[in-house]
């Protein structure tokens, strides 16, 4: 049994237009969020038009055919290598792929003009598509890690299956001994490649859609985690977290402290500068505090210019130098600009997790009570939840060491 080769292009280009009208509408209706979905559709619209010049011509030797639709399939890999790169983030290389285009194209005019035989034909498309195949496999496969989706995996692997075909494909076309003297000629592996290449397309765009899934799925678990303004955590992880973080530490019998932030006068960058000023604030501040953190501390937004930060591990007496640190670091930075008349500063309460406590809320309280202590009493300091339940005596004056138990507060 022999496989029809105009049969299996012109199902292939069937196949390709269903499948760019899809992608035509995920990428009007994500637009934002779907890189590369512009350059797949395309990729399947050149692959279409390219097959049906190859399909609908007598034996694929016509100009038509052997230069502009031979050209369009290799124009088909090219999109779909800077198809994946821009989903994944990377800047396309995009010289590359175009280049790659080019010199195809040339070479099939060239060989059309001179009247040159079917074989050169098919090496150069099997190289050029070789090429650009092994790119996209090599770009979804390496470097190997554990954290790469299945999808990414899936789609990598038949990219390389791709590239392998047009492998074999060139070599039989150059070793067998009576190999196809035109694309329609009745031969038995020829027909064979083709139909595995049919397959293969199909499931890469199928591979395709599935990487556009899991980099949505991806974006709305980002957005469900991270607070959209700052990129730090937002209110919801953090009790999440918080509450992780809690039970691990009454497990090992270990401290568990939490800062309490809040920037001071707030409202009067809102109010002069406007709220885009307000904004460049608050992603500043989250850029600034988030390097002078451990590793394993968790710094989040919990809405406003209010901002907590808990730090596992910790006691008190640590908690309140780490809050000295950032108060200062805050201070020096003069937000939201030098020259501003009334920048904004860091009040900041600190609690130690007690051992009756047995949820994150009672934390947060006690927190909460020592940061307003700290804006009561002059805004730009440091107070330790642990004084208020000690003593009643009068905070420090701003800029003098602090009895103990003892921080420096910052001038107002």
């Amino acid at each position: 049994m022999i496989l029809d080769a105009r049969t299996i292009l012109l199902l292939m280009a069937f196949t390709a237009l269903p499948t760019a009208l899809v992608l035509v509408a995920v990428s009007r209706s994500y637009a934002a969020r779907v890189r590369g979905a512009g350059h797949w559709t395309w990729a399947n619209i050149a692959l279409a038009a390219g097959l049906l010049l190859l399909g609908l011509s007598a034996t694929g030797d016509s100009l038509p055919a052997r230069v502009v639709g031979n050209t369009l399939l290799v124009l088909t890999a090219a999109l779909y290598y800077l198809a994946i790169q821009r989903l994944l983030g990377d800047k396309p290389h995009s010289r590359l792929a175009w280049a790659t285009v080019a010199a195809a194209g040339i070479v099939f005019t060239l060989q059309w003009s001179s009247a040159a035989p079917y074989g050169l034909a098919v090496g150069t498309l099997s190289i050029a598509l070789a090429i650009l195949t092994g790119l996209s496999a090599a770009r979804l496969l390496l470097p190997p890690a554990t954290d790469v989706p299945v999808s990414h995996r899936f789609t990598g692997l038949l990219f390389l299956i791709g590239c392998l075909l047009m492998t074999a494909r060139l070599a039989y076309t150059a070793l067998a001994d009576h190999p196809p003297d035109h694309l329609f000629a009745a031969d038995f592996w020829q027909g064979v490649i083709l139909g595995g290449a049919h397959i293969i397309t199909m499931l890469m765009s199928l591979g395709f859609a599935l990487m556009i899934v899991d980099q949505l799925a991806a974006e709305l678990g980002r957005q469900a985690t991270l607070d959209e303004l700052t990129g730090i955590g937002n209110r919801r992880v953090f009790y999440s977290r918080a509450e992780a973080e809690l039970a691990r530490c009454r497990r090992r019998n270990t401290p568990l402290s939490l800062l309490m932030i809040d920037l001071d006068r707030f409202k009067s960058i809102n109010d002069t500068l406007g709220h885009a000023a307000g904004d460049r604030t608050l992603r500043r501040f989250a850029e600034l505090v988030g390097p002078h953190l451990r590793e394993y501390d968790f710094f989040a937004r919990l809405g406003g210019e209010e901002f907590a930060a808990l730090l596992p591990d910790t006691t008190e007496e640590v908690a309140l130098g780490i809050a000295e640190r950032l108060r200062q670091l805050t201070e020096a930075e003069h937000l939201p600009a030098p020259g501003f008349a009334v920048p904004t500063t860091a009040s900041i309460g600190a609690a130690q997790l007690l051992e009756a406590e047995r949820g994150i809320d009672e934390l947060m309280h006690r927190a909460d009570l020592a940061l307003y202590a700290a804006k009561s009493s002059g805004r730009n300091r440091v107070v330790a939840a642990s004084w208020l339940e000690e003593t009643t005596a009068v905070l420090p004056p701003a800029g003098r060491p602090a009895a103990a138990p003892a921080v420096q507060a910052g001038a107002e």
